[in-house]
């Protein structure tokens, strides 16, 4: 029961995205030089990718900030881990979570 809760909370949240997706391909593509199908592509897609980036990054970051704690712990508070640590969890838990056309199509970044 809690599994299926899950998987439709999953499914809503991707056909929000979908949505607001085709929304402003559609509303964009009259601005823009690129077909409206070529523009829906890149808003599926990016949905899509999204849908699995989100996750994948945030147990990666997850990942990242547990190994860098024990990396800490077992040199005892050393400041040279400590700095690569903080490093490594800065680079890894940031930058965009949310893949956009642009960002497909490589136009902003």
């Amino acid at each position: 029961m809690a599994r299926q809760r899950i998987i439709n909370a999953i499914a809503v949240c991707v056909l929000v995205s979908a949505f607001s997706q085709v929304v402003s391909t559609v509303a964009s593509a009259e601005e823009a030089q690129e077909s409206v199908g070529t523009q829906f592509a890149y808003g599926a897609s990016s949905t899509l990718l999204t849908v699995v980036h989100v996750p994948l990054k945030a147990a990666l970051c997850g990942t990242a900030t547990v190994m860098s704690g024990i990396a800490y712990l077992l040199t005892f508070g050393s400041k040279h881990v400590a700095k690569d640590a903080s490093d490594t969890v800065k680079g890894v838990c940031t930058g965009p979570y949310i893949i956009t056309p642009q960002r497909l199509r490589a136009d902003g970044e």
